[in-house]
């Protein structure tokens, strides 16, 4: 790299500039960059401009109200990226927020995370040693959705998610599901059947409020009342409680495919109608994908894919 050096300093553009144009060239647009950089269009313009008034040379070509980099905006483009990127580095290794690229936070609710992604996760560390996942549950939606992890897993209800990018990972039959126990004692044979139960044989997660009312829908059941039973915070503990034969809950049904196999738990009405249950990986539309979320994202999908054909 060649530096010119004028009155005895290095010879750069204003680096606010700099950082404008980056933005614009990146995402393709004045107002995605304002976005991005929490300031007007206009704001991004005159710093573009300025930029180009200091360089001697046009960055972009105006199309209406799109904008095209030009030849030497785009080799631009690219050295700028490359030493932003590296001052990006140093500034967080000397600040110790420096990530590796071998870092990968992923955020997950918690019923997911411990039915059907922790028994998977021998596989991927199998596959991808080099990388260190650092997986963080929660069954609080007030939890998810503030940037500060790489990528999160969530229910379809919690959308839609605006600036980010979601790939379907499970599709899968919401069932209901209770102890062997549950179903001798109150003789459930069919969905009817329900009406028998005392209102605290529901059990709910506060984290999907909806899904009672949507396995009801399905299955043409009216005159259940469920909001009177306990609601869990965590969904583990509503499927906790339901193992140990204390009510009846909906799951997805490959979270609970080792309980249904071993007996702890069984499906009462395997032959009625059964809504779709799904979970997207959620991640930022605009930030760059490092290498870890890469190789995590494609392992995921492969994961998920069973449960997709079988929604076909």
């Amino acid at each position: 790299m060649s530096t010119h050096r004028g009155g005895g300093g290095l010879h750069l553009p204003p680096l606010n500039a700099l950082r404008s144009f980056e933005a614009a060239g990146r995402l393709g647009s004045i107002r995605a960059a304002a976005a991005e950089l929490y300031v007007t269009p206009g704001a991004v313009s005159r710093q573009v401009r300025a930029l180009e008034s200091w360089l001697g040379v046009a960055l972009f070509r105006h199309e209406g109200r799109t904008i095209r980099l030009t030849d030497v905006g785009a080799r631009y483009l690219r050295a700028v990226t490359e030493h932003l990127t590296a001052i990006a580095d140093a500034t967080g290794q000397v600040s110790g927020r420096w990530r590796p690229e071998e870092a990968l936070n992923i955020r997950s609710y918690t019923l997911l995370a411990s039915t059907w992604l922790v028994p998977r996760l021998n596989r991927f560390r199998r596959s991808q040693p080099w990388i260190e996942l650092d997986l963080v549950t929660s069954s609080n939606p007030a939890d998810f959705g503030r940037g500060d992890v790489d990528a999160e897993i969530r229910p379809a209800a919690s959308g839609p998610w605006p600036g980010s990018d979601a790939d379907l990972v499970v599709d899968a039959d919401l069932v209901l599901v209770c102890s062997p126990s549950y179903v001798a004692e109150y003789r459930l044979a069919e969905p009817a059947d329900l009406k028998r139960l005392p209102g605290d044989g529901f059990l709910r997660s506060a984290a999907s409020p909806h899904l009672w009312q949507m396995w009801f829908d399905a299955v043409g059941l009216d005159g259940v009342t469920v909001n009177r039973g306990p609601s869990f915070g965590d969904s583990t503990l509503a499927y906790q409680t339901a193992t140990a034969g204390h009510g009846v809950m909906l799951a997805p049904l490959p979270f609970i495919e080792p309980d249904l196999a071993s007996g702890r738990l069984v499906m009462p009405f395997p032959d009625v109608p059964r809504p779709r249950s799904q979970f997207y990986l959620v991640y930022p539309a605009d930030r760059p994908h490092r290498k870890a979320f890469t190789a995590f994202r494609k392992w995921l999908l492969a994961e998920g894919r069973p449960t997709l054909r079988a929604s076909a």
